[in-house]
């Protein structure tokens, strides 16, 4: 049984990420000093789950997905501050605030709702009893990026880049997003095929344009339309994966799943591993959860062959390389989650039992972390990640 060696000596320095679609699967912002903010599916298999010892049946669990109540002075103070141009639309579990079309604010809310019913899915399957949260979660969806942005240092939060069209920030306990379609790349591609199709259109309406000619043109206004559809069909689809990313963070949170008490007191590899779970686009009535997140498996595997996974003692015993190897932090973390999801699940529960212990004013320390983690999931060793390495090289 050979051993894939993962050490310091085998940690490359990171290049420059470059590239739109590189960018846009980053799904973060750089961390600001004191400004706690999570930019931007798994548990399915597995497990025995809890048993009636008396009649030896699995006993069933039920997610309770009742309709919360508004808070509707949050939502009006909201408003208020949004200004002219935003309207409330409420879902069983939320109070979103927006400026798009009905059209997109529906599709988002189906996303939403899908996402939480998931979250508390997971949690239950863990056999962790969810909290119900006192109201609706609010949620600003915005229609352009600068509205997006400006929102944000209105909150005192700075500005977010047009590649991370999502954020939850715990503190203020609210997301916002703006629609990605909008983004500049997908919007100037759309455009530039919307104009090519008006002057393609323009050249048929000319005298003496031959059949050869009208045919040929009508396969570069076919060409046009495919090229307006992509881009809103990446953009669509990589907002839908950062909304349920983001959401997933605000619902976990507000269930009781992290430790409310002290934002640090989270383990950071924990909580995006964990959000990157719902990441892959809902085929059903929940997001997919239990699918494996090829976006992310694909990225891992990248890091792999390069040599630039980061040794998991480190990893584990510090948040730090999500401000210093961000592109390396994300996928790691989620084939850490992955892995603990699928082969350790029982113990997942204990984990997080063990990290809302943890009071107000807990200050993380590397060892510490790493105890923590080992206390529940074993010693971490070579034995401990080689087991993880030919686990997930099994994975497709």
């Amino acid at each position: 049984m050979s051993f894939i060696p993962v050490s310091r000596r085998h940690c490359l320095t990171l290049g420059v990420l470059c590239g739109a679609m590189i960018v846009f699967f980053c799904l973060s912002a750089p961390t600001h000093h004191r400004v706690y903010a999570l930019d931007h599916h798994s548990a399915a298999d597995g497990g025995k789950g809890d048993r009636d010892s008396k009649r030896g049946k699995r006993k069933q669990r039920h997610a309770d997905m009742s309709e919360l109540p508004p808070d509707e002075s949050a939502e009006k103070r909201e408003l208020d501050s949004l200004g002219d141009g935003f309207r409330l639309r409420r879902t069983n579990h939320y109070s979103i605030l927006y400026n798009t079309s009905e059209k997109d604010v529906k599709v988002f809310s189906s996303a939403i709702e899908k996402t939480y019913r998931s979250c508390v899915n997971y949690t239950q399957r863990l056999g962790f009893d969810a909290q119900v949260p006192s109201h609706k979660l609010l949620i600003y969806y915005f229609d352009e990026h600068p509205e997006y942005s400006g929102y944000s240092e209105k909150l005192g939060n700075g500005p977010r880049e047009q590649s991370t069209p999502g954020v939850y920030f715990p503190l203020l306990n609210r997301s916002m997003f703006y629609n990605f379609q909008n983004q500049e790349t997908f919007k100037r591609a759309r455009e530039e095929a919307e104009a090519r199709i008006d002057d393609l259109r323009a050249q048929l309406r000319r005298p003496g344009v031959s059949r050869d000619q009208r045919r040929d043109i009508g396969r570069q206004i076919a060409e046009a339309r495919k090229q307006a559809t992509r881009s809103a069909t990446v953009g669509s689809d990589v907002s839908e994966s950062i909304v349920q990313h983001e959401v997933a963070h605000q619902v976990l949170w507000n269930i009781g799943f992290h430790n409310p008490k002290n934002f640090v007191a989270n383990p950071r590899w924990f909580v995006e591993g964990t959000a990157m779970m719902f990441e892959p686009i809902s085929t059903g009535s929940s997001a997919n959860f239990g699918a494996v997140n090829t976006t992310r498996l694909d990225e891992y595997k990248r890091l792999l062959a390069e040599q630039r996974l980061i040794p998991v003692k480190d990893f584990i015993s510090t948040a730090d390389h999500f401000a210093t190897k961000i592109d390396v932090a994300y996928p790691q973390s989620w084939a850490l989650i992955h892995y603990l999801n699928r082969t350790k699940r029982s113990r997942i529960r204990k984990y997080v039992e063990l990290i809302n212990k943890r009071p107000a004013d807990y200050s993380p320390s590397p060892q510490q972390e790493l105890a923590d983690f080992e206390k529940v999931f074993g010693r971490l060793d070579e034995n401990w990640v080689e087991s993880w390495l030919i686990w997930m090289a099994r994975v497709r």
